[in-house]
């Protein structure tokens, strides 16, 4: 994942606005239809980890800079374990290779749902967050060198499985998302920013250690809901 506060500034970006703005949200922060399809986990709302969650984004959401965020509905906390795909990205490293670009995003699903029929993968994760990056991202690990492992490995099956073998594909970070940046912050204001998330991850997630799964397949018409279409086991 990259430096924080050159994230927030925009200084390692190529766009006007973080890429979000304009697919997923709008520059107001009103979340725009966007489709796609993408295996995750779940956090359980009844468990002490969604607690610990969900306070950890309302202390985000009542700090002096939530307005530079469009913010998801708690019931929408999960883990990507693998991406997927989603309709505005259509090129050659973001798309299944034996599935034309042009494909609906209902026709990658209906294959996916084929493929991962014969998968198995575990039926749990142990991980542990390990910071809130700019404030909207929970960065997370497995909770030791064999959970990490094991969730590397999940990916890699997955890959094999879809076929879809992005570019990011070793290097990606797991989170969990509370939201996404609207607009670049100025320099003070990001430094302020990461300041106010290392405090309240030292409040309510430092010492958090918590199981996820099992991995769903789902698809999504928005950022608000994941719908599952079939778990894997």
């Amino acid at each position: 994942m990259k430096d924080p506060f050159a994230y927030l500034t925009g200084r390692q970006e190529v766009g006007a606005v973080p890429v979000s703005i304009g697919h997923k949200f709008d520059a107001a922060g009103r979340v725009l239809p966007c489709a796609g399809n993408t295996m995750l986990c779940h956090v359980d709302p009844k468990s002490e980890a969604f607690e610990a969650l969900s306070a950890a984004q309302s202390a985000m959401k009542s700090g002096k800079f939530a307005q530079a965020f469009a913010f998801l509905p708690p019931a929408s906390l999960h883990m990507t374990i693998f991406e997927g795909v989603i309709d505005y990205a259509r090129t050659a490293d973001r798309w299944p290779g034996h599935i034309p670009l042009d494909a609906s995003v209902a026709a990658v699903t209906d294959d996916f749902l084929q493929r991962l029929n014969r998968v198995r993968v575990p039926r749990a994760f142990q991980v542990k967050p390990t910071r809130l990056f700019g404030g909207f991202s929970v960065l997370m690990s497995g909770a030791n060198s064999a959970a990490e492992a094991q969730l590397r490995s999940t990916r890699d099956q997955l890959r094999l499985a879809t076929n879809l073998i992005l570019p990011d594909h070793g290097s990606y970070s797991f989170h969990i998302s509370f939201g996404y940046l609207l607009r670049w912050l100025a320099d003070e204001d990001a430094r302020q920013l990461q300041d106010h998330a290392d405090a309240v991850f030292a409040q309510f997630l430092q010492p958090l250690q918590f199981a996820l799964g099992p991995v769903e397949f789902c698809r999504f018409n928005d950022m608000y809901r994941f719908e599952a279409l079939a778990r894997l086991t």
